[in-house]
């Protein structure tokens, strides 16, 4: 639904940017003053500036609550965590079994990345937050409040469009991080598939990491995975961290008691579906990338013509970065820009399923046929 609202909102603010229609009722205030007399300057919101104020109002509702329940729960999470990683340092009893010493290693390896992802979590749920509170002053200028100094004018806009870049600019650094991380994901599944049908269905369970142990286990018929604060279960009671925990080290000592002894065949096939689906996730972060780089740019064009209004004062950098346009064009393409490449982006978001599903099934038609 978001990504749908999303492609509606920069979509109509695409059609304002180019004017297209621009003969008909959407560009009409008048049409807006049959059905409500706004007073002055809002008396001059057009039918379309109203359709691209709801969209707008959307994304501040849920954009601004998906980042408040990002930070609560990673505070939470990180909680849990913390506790769980206290009672695993404070353990002194000592594993004799080989399966049971790797698994309170992955265990404790995998409290640890949790933890890390969990911090991530806060700091792009406070960015996202950041973003969704500057729709305020967005759905406000689609009803020219912004030519008041009723919540702060267009100095105010200018601000929050500024926060929301910054925010933006942090959100892009996860996307080349989240891009990179998924094509290394990708070649590790291919190169672990390989070694796993080279062992003929047995694992190499002393060196195997927490990512591989979630491999091996994904494709299981039993219960979710073992290590429970991965399942987004943050309601944990203090006093029974300690019993869950151990009972986390023995599921995952039974399943790799189960993995030493032999594994299906068909997993490392899977593994093999599964890094071409992750190498499709890799390649489509990038495509958000530069997406967003472009949006980024556009957008700050916009910030720079207000910072620096007077286009012969400008430095030479300045004008390099604004491809040497007069501000007014400048702030138009930067604004264009920015909204055609939000336009493409929730097209990419609701088409990628789609495409992980036909990579899916063109790898069982193939297994059908061999």
């Amino acid at each position: 639904m978001d990504a749908i609202v999303q492609f509606v909102r920069n979509a109509l603010c695409t059609v304002k940017n180019f004017n297209v229609l621009g003969s008909t009722f959407l560009y009409d205030p008048n049409v807006t003053a049959r059905y409500y007399e706004f007073p002055s300057p809002m008396d001059q919101t057009t039918p379309l500036e109203i359709l691209i104020s709801i969209t707008q109002i959307y994304a501040l509702v849920t954009v601004s609550i998906a980042g408040a329940k990002m930070i609560s729960s990673s505070i939470k999470k990180l909680h849990l965590i913390s506790r769980l990683v206290s009672l695993q340092v404070e353990r002194n009893d000592a594993k004799k079994e080989k399966n049971e010493v790797v698994a309170r290693r992955i265990v404790t390896e995998s409290l640890l990345q949790e933890s890390d992802a969990a911090i991530r979590h806060f700091f792009v749920g406070v960015n996202v937050f950041a973003i969704g509170i500057s729709f305020v002053w967005l759905s406000a200028n689609s009803y020219h409040i912004t030519s008041t100094d009723w919540i702060g004018g267009v100095a105010a806009l200018i601000h929050a469009l500024t926060v929301a870049e910054i925010a933006l600019l942090v959100l892009l650094y996860y996307m080349v991080k989240d891009a990179r991380d998924a094509m290394r994901k990708s070649n590790d599944m291919k190169k672990f598939a390989a070694n796993l049908s080279k062992s003929k269905g047995f694992a190499e369970v002393d060196g195997l990491t927490v990512e591989e142990f979630g491999w091996l286990s994904a494709d299981e018929d039993d219960d979710a995975s073992p290590l429970f604060w991965t399942n987004g279960d943050v309601s944990s009671d203090v006093a029974a961290d300690g019993k869950m925990l151990t009972k986390a080290e023995e599921a995952v000592a039974t399943k790799l008691a189960k993995l030493a002894k032999s594994v299906d065949p068909q997993v490392a096939e899977s593994l093999l579906v599964k890094a071409d689906v992750c190498r499709f996730e890799g390649l489509r972060e990038y495509v958000y990338l530069v997406l967003n780089f472009f949006a980024f740019y556009g957008y700050a064009a916009c910030i720079l013509v207000y910072y620096f209004q007077n286009e012969e004062a400008q430095p030479s950098f300045m004008r390099t970065v604004l491809l040497h346009l007069p501000n007014a064009d400048a702030d138009w393409l930067g604004n264009a820009v920015g909204d055609f490449m939000w336009t493409v982006e929730p097209i990419v978001i609701l088409g990628s399923p789609l495409v992980a599903q036909s990579i899916t099934k063109d790898a069982k038609k193939k297994e059908k046929v061999a």
